[in-house]
């Protein structure tokens, strides 16, 4: 049988004028076992796409083009003799682990993404023969902060420790996380209607941080163990999203998550949405962003922040279903009457 490669190509690398130059002295860097990042060059010839020539706009044909000067995570396997060919079990596995080991890096490092997955057979010059591939847009599918981020040298440290984690969870008894990372997934490329993204982000959060039964849903559920897990201080631009020279900002989870889950509630039940939404919030490089793009900015952090913690803290156990979360949230007293009794009790101390 033919050797099988399948890759995800990594547009954005940062620049020598970044504030952290990618080094490209480290490549090719191994992942998990079979899964690397490398140079995509020896991969790809220079009339590698040619032949689409009269089938793809030129701005599609060259986004193809440019991978070849990209990175890309790359898999490489050969299905066994009794696999179906093309597209058969050994395509679907490899596609699956490269797609998932795409999430993971987008829950570090989320970039624009104008081109995407690939598959196809090695060659005798161990070059690329592509015979599938993702037809590439020229959308920007991220939010405004985002826009400017870029692979860096540390986001493929840290994927390196926790990819194998992230890998065994997307194929295990872990509901709740794996609803969560297909959520976020999805709103990352639901990118043309902002209240279809946004609805997604607020179902991956409610994923993680509430339950079906009566105790451990609703909105002050979900922002009092949201503060609880993240920490209500926590930055939702930590240090390195906005660039050094453009304004920074002190927003924190406490700051948002008021408005986050008042923007929620109006886009689910169907309200108009309130004119505050639309006022500026604050500025990026070139122009005010609007606090409905914030609260777009603070979910996406919430959401990759609380996956990579219960990676990193070994948290899994706790998101696996309903019950695990209802006693892991239960035992820290963040219950829907639990919740509502504290607050009486603080309202009757104020008078």
């Amino acid at each position: 049988m033919e050797n099988r490669i399948a890759l995800y190509p990594l547009l954005s690398i940062a620049a020598d004028w970044d504030d952290e130059p990618f080094d490209r002295s480290v490549l090719p860097v191994q992942i998990v076992p079979t899964v690397t990042i490398e140079d995509a060059k020896s991969l790809f010839r220079e009339d590698q796409f040619d032949w689409l020539t009269h089938h793809l706009s030129k701005q599609e044909l060259d986004t193809l083009k440019s991978i070849r000067y990209r990175l890309a995570i790359v898999h490489r396997y050969r299905p066994d003799e009794y696999d179906s060919g093309r597209g058969g079990k050994a395509d679907q596995k490899a596609e699956m682990l490269v797609r998932n080991a795409a999430a993971c890096l987008r829950l570090i490092r989320p970039t624009g993404q104008t081109a995407g997955f690939m598959r196809g057979t090695e060659k005798v010059d161990l070059t690329f023969d592509e015979d599938h591939f993702e037809n590439p847009t020229a959308f920007v599918n991220v939010p405004d902060v985002q826009r400017l981020f870029s692979l860096r040298n540390r986001d493929i440290t840290r994927l390196q420790t926790i990819a194998q984690k992230f890998l065994e969870a997307m194929s295990g008894e872990f509901w709740k996380f794996r609803m969560s990372v297909e959520l976020h997934e999805a709103g990352h490329f639901s990118h043309t209607f902002w209240k279809a993204r946004f609805s997604l982000w607020c179902s991956a959060l409610e994923a993680l941080f509430t339950s079906n039964t009566p105790d451990h849903k609703g909105s002050l559920v979900a922002r009092e163990r949201i503060k609880w897990f993240l920490g209500p201080h926590t930055p939702i631009y930590p240090p390195g999203d906005i660039p050094l020279i453009a304004e920074q900002s002190s927003l924190t989870i406490e700051d948002v998550i008021g408005d986050l889950y008042e923007l929620r509630n109006s886009v689910a039940h169907g309200d108009k949405t309130p004119a505050k939404f639309y006022e500026e919030k604050r500025q990026s490089l070139s122009e005010s962003v609007r606090l409905v793009e914030v609260l777009h900015e603070a979910t996406s952090f919430i959401i990759r922040a609380s996956l990579l913690k219960i990676l990193e803290d070994d948290l899994l156990e706790h998101f696996a279903n309903g019950p695990a979360s209802d006693s892991y949230f239960g035992s820290k007293g963040l219950t829907g009457s639990m919740l509502r009794k504290s607050l009486s009790d603080q309202t009757q101390e104020a008078l």
